[in-house]
């Protein structure tokens, strides 16, 4: 009986520690995956630190600074609108005995439609940097990027490329002698 009582009083420490760990909010680093969040400020400062690799004027980085700065302006205004959205979306969620589906479909599609337009002025952003840089600008950031990439491949052990690395054998009969 007491044996019993004991791994029954553990199992239900064991259980409490769980749920609570569970329960806590997430302190650890946020991984943002969402390609869209990348500011396009990024490409301003990759174009800056190549300017002359790249062969890019003056006015075209002033034509890009514009357009970044007016597109970061956007998304900002896009993302309080997106955060009101689901602010209503948990405001009627909260009833939920009393769900009013055609207003939350109608909100659901809001949102979805308000997303879809944030990724669409994004793509039409590099479009519109891309009608800046010439053909050779263009070229060059590529290559760039793919030289970038692939170094980041090589450094973590990755790629198409890589040769397979041979392990030794596990014993003395898997060793092959060439007497």
């Amino acid at each position: 009986m007491k044996k019993t009582l004991t791994v029954c009083a553990i199992f239900a420490v064991i259980v409490l520690f769980a749920v609570d760990g569970f329960s806590q909010p997430f302190q650890g680093r946020r991984v943002n995956r969402n390609r869209m969040d990348q500011s396009p400020s990024r490409i301003l400062r990759v174009l800056k630190a190549n300017q002359e690799e790249l062969k890019i004027t003056d006015d075209q980085l002033k034509a890009i600074e514009d357009l970044a700065y007016s597109f970061e302006e956007k998304m900002i205004d896009a993302r309080s609108e997106g955060s009101k959205q689901r602010l209503e979306l948990r405001k009627l969620m909260q009833d939920r005995g009393n769900f009013d589906y055609a207003k939350l479909k109608e909100t659901l599609s809001s949102a979805s439609a308000h997303r879809q337009d944030m990724m669409i002025d994004g793509l039409k952003l590099k479009d519109e940097i891309d009608k800046v840089l010439t053909p050779e600008q263009k070229e060059a950031l590529k290559s760039m990027r793919q030289e970038r990439f692939k170094d980041r491949r090589d450094a973590l052990g990755r790629g198409a490329g890589r040769e397979r690395i041979q392990r030794p054998p596990l014993n003395r009969r898997q060793i092959k002698r060439d007497f």
